[in-house]
């Protein structure tokens, strides 16, 4: 056998040798260890092409669910208490945990008056505040406030990171793609763990989007399960929110400065197929390029410009297109890249501060998946006992190189795994050599290692961060783009609310996009979490005028015209959900309304499903 460079496992002998020589490697399943652990799951899925029917070149998937064990501690026996501080939470402790009075922060208001009871300033509606129609801005009305704040690199010592050692349960055959399934995935896991013989009480388990959204449904029937998002997903979908978001406004005309100039090119951008280019792209040259053009105009029109005179200079615009580019690149933005360092920094406070600023995106537009994850594991945390909460949130990310800089979320060091476990197996895969490959996995692992350690290669990244390519040429090229429209210039002449390329108009909504998004937000909670209830009717703050005016139309459609859409939708969804959606002409008007929007979120939900990496 040969082992290259880049980890590609190579037969020495004949395939038939070799494959023999894993299975023979290969025996029964390694028992978990005790103490202290984490599981970690994704499914993975290795790709048949058949190319002989050349009419429609089908590709056959064979897919299974992936496991991961990270054992901290095999003398830690906490897992044998009781982790649960509260067995659910009361509407005062929701109030105070999502600070649902958006007039003073009081916790506790009655919301059947509508009166906060300290201020007596009546809450306003999302209706109201979508209907309000100001036609210049206060200048009372100060953006959110940004302080000057230098970030000093924390000295972490190697012996304070935490490596855990990885073991690579079985895969399963089942695809976690439905409640049911996941639900089978989790009855593996309460065995394989340990919780099934009372070994342990509880077990933390982290996955990403879809399968956490399913598992919310049925999560009572698993009193141990600890649901953690997985950190790389959860980025992955920040950063696709954002350019969703931004898209028609400005990100659409960057993209086309980048070269991406087809359709698909430009669908590719927008869904940032590929995280690692959209980071660049995004969060280094597009962030780097807007944020010097809205400081321009302030560096010209001082001559002791300093990041103090700044702030107070941007507080005191009224322009509609300056204050929300630079809400949306020094707040939301902001909040990627400080989530991301959290991660690689183990840094937990800033990850959730970063998680909470981000989140009215989540509820301004259609992400029904991480809106309801946000608060979910926000409410998993307070009801968790303080010792054990810091100790998950210690953990949840993990440094496989040691390196203080370089943690990952597990379900990111899955996924390099999910990599190994298919260069290990057959173009058409059975169980049998998913179950072969996973438990020759961590022996490859060593191998590789211990050779690298003979021929005297380091295959450990530098403690300093990664080098790339500059990115200044290309922040000009957008940057002389924005320049020349004028698009941020507070001072410019004839201004109007509309997107870089100058055909669109921007909503009104969009003036007050962060009031509104955030008392989406808290509408949603209370639905969600307090009342229990479904949310209604939900519409995502429209971006251009366009929109809003489809939107309004929308709402005035009669019966027929709504049953019209939502049976023009059906054959969208898949064979389970079809099947809920008969008998609808029998519905009234309002329960319609309601069943338009659900099949919208689940369409919704199913376009992250497919995209998600």
């Amino acid at each position: 056998m040969i082992i290259d460079i880049d980890n590609h496992i190579i037969s020495s002998g004949s395939y038939t040798k070799f494959n023999n020589w894993l299975e023979s490697l290969a025996g029964e399943q390694l028992q978990l260890p005790e103490g202290f652990l984490f599981l970690a799951f994704d499914n993975e899925q290795k790709g048949q092409k058949n190319y002989l029917d050349r009419g429609n070149n089908t590709v056959i998937f064979h897919t299974v669910t992936s496991f991961i064990a990270f054992s901290y501690s095999q003398s830690n026996n906490i897992q044998s208490e009781n982790p649960w501080l509260y067995t659910e939470l009361d509407q005062k402790q929701y109030e105070e945990l999502f600070y649902l009075s958006s007039v003073c922060q009081t916790p506790n208001i009655d919301n059947k008056k509508r009166v906060c009871p300290k201020c007596q300033n009546k809450l306003p509606t999302i209706a109201e505040i979508i209907n309000e129609q100001p036609k210049t801005v206060n200048v009372t009305e100060k953006l959110p406030a940004i302080s000057p704040y230098i970030f000093k690199r924390r000295s972490v010592l190697e012996s304070e990171v935490h490596a855990p050692q990885i073991f690579v349960p079985d895969p399963i055959g089942i695809n976690p793609n439905s409640v049911a399934n996941v639900r089978k995935v989790l009855e593996h896991i309460e065995e394989i763990s340990g919780v099934k013989n009372g070994s342990r009480k509880w077990v933390v388990v982290t996955c990403d989007g879809v399968p956490y959204h399913h598992i919310q449904k049925i999560k009572k029937d698993f009193p141990w399960l600890i649901l953690i998002p997985g950190a790389l997903h959860e980025e992955m979908n920040m950063l696709k929110a954002f350019v969703e978001l931004n898209w028609v406004i400005d990100l659409r005309d960057f993209a086309k400065c980048q070269g991406y100039r087809t359709d698909n090119q430009l669908q590719f951008f927008k869904k940032c197929s590929d995280h690692h280019k959209s980071w660049d792209s995004i969060c280094n040259i597009y962030r780097h390029a807007m944020a010097s053009e809205l400081m321009w105009p302030y560096v010209i029109s001082e001559e002791n410009p300093s990041v103090e005179g700044f702030l107070k200079w941007a507080q005191n615009q009224t322009d509609h297109t300056f204050r929300l580019k630079y809400e949306q690149t020094f707040i939301y933005l902001q909040a990627i890249i400080n989530f991301h360092t959290g991660v690689r920094f183990n840094r937990p406070s800033l990850k959730f501060a970063a998680r909470r600023m981000f989140a009215p995106i989540w509820s301004a537009r259609r992400h029904p998946i991480y809106r309801l994850i946000e608060i979910a594991d926000e409410e998993q945390m307070l009801r968790l006992r303080p010792e054990i909460r810091n100790l998950i949130q210690e953990r949840v990310v993990t440094s496989r190189s040691k390196l203080s800089n370089q943690h990952q979320g597990h379900d990111a060091i899955l996924e390099e795994i999910n990599k190994s476990l298919k260069s290990l197996i057959p173009p058409v895969p059975s169980q049998r050599h998913w179950e072969i490959a996973a438990r020759n996995c961590t022996n490859f692992s060593k191998l590789r290692t211990n050779i690298f350690n003979i021929i005297g290669y380091s295959e450990s990244e530098a403690n300093e961060p990664r080098t790339r390519p500059g990115f200044t040429a290309e922040s000009r090229r957008f940057r002389v783009q924005i320049r020349k429209t004028q698009f941020v210039n507070p001072n410019a002449d004839n201004r109007i609310f509309q997107n870089l390329g100058g055909e669109l108009t921007l909503s009104e909504q969009m003036i007050r996009f962060s009031k509104i998004a955030s008392m989406k937000r808290n509408e949603f909670i209370k639905a969600t979490l307090i009342k229990k209830t479904p949310l209604g009717i939900w519409h995502p703050i429209p971006i251009t005028c366009d929109e809003a005016e489809l939107q309004g139309s929308e709402s005035s459609l009669k019966k027929p015209e709504i049953l019209s859409i939502i049976n023009s939708l059906i054959p969208s969804l898949g064979d389970l959900d079809r099947l809920r959606f008969r008998g609808l002409s029998n519905k009234s008007r309002e329960d319609l309304v309601n069943i338009l929007q659900e099949v919208r979120n689940i369409l919704a939900e199913n376009n992250i499903s497919t995209s998600e990496e």
